[in-house]
């Protein structure tokens, strides 16, 4: 082979390579859009983004709530109106147990002397307040209160988590 043909394949041969080099070079752009699409889609989808908020799921049976409760992130508790709300951050998921003091232990109150404790359904007790029975008869009162350390420790061993993920308090979205 002559000098000349083989100056002849190496130009072939760099064509050859540069018109790869381009070929690639678009394939690499269009993948690195289809990255930079694919993340912002599940950035969106992560918490606290503003285009996906959470869900909030309010159950009426503790066993369904405590069934729900994969991967806690914080369990808030309290005790607002004669209502006992347990709320449970899981993900983009908020579940939210709810259970109220009925308006008669008001009046068991009153006929019974003052009622030390009072157990919700789920079996937290709940303790009496000094109260006036005036305000009690008018139904201005909450009765009951829940003693924080108690319910912290109580949902901790209910819920099986460690009490440090659980505060007194409300989960607001």
């Amino acid at each position: 082979m002559s000098q000349y043909d083989k100056v002849e394949v190496m130009d072939f041969l760099i064509n050859v390579l540069k018109d790869h080099e381009k070929s690639l070079d678009t394939l690499i752009s269009r993948a690195e859009d289809v990255i930079v699409e694919n993340q912002s889609h599940l950035e969106s989808k992560q918490p606290g983004s503003p285009k996906s908020p959470p869900h909030k799921i309010v159950l009426k049976d503790w066993s369904e709530f405590k069934k729900r409760l994969n991967d806690i992130d914080l369990v808030c508790f309290d005790l607002v109106n004669s209502v006992f709300v347990v709320s449970a951050s899981v993900g983009l998921k908020i579940y939210e147990y709810r259970e109220a003091v009925p308006a008669d232990a008001a009046v068991k109150h009153l006929s019974n002397g003052p009622s030390l404790t009072y157990q919700l359904s789920i079996g937290l007790d709940l303790f009496s307040k000094n109260v006036c029975d005036d305000k009690i008869e008018r139904g201005l009162a909450q009765l009951y209160d829940i003693e924080p350390q108690y319910t912290r420790s109580w949902l901790s061993k209910e819920l099986s988590i460690h009490q440090d993920y659980i505060v007194c308090g409300d989960i607001e979205i």
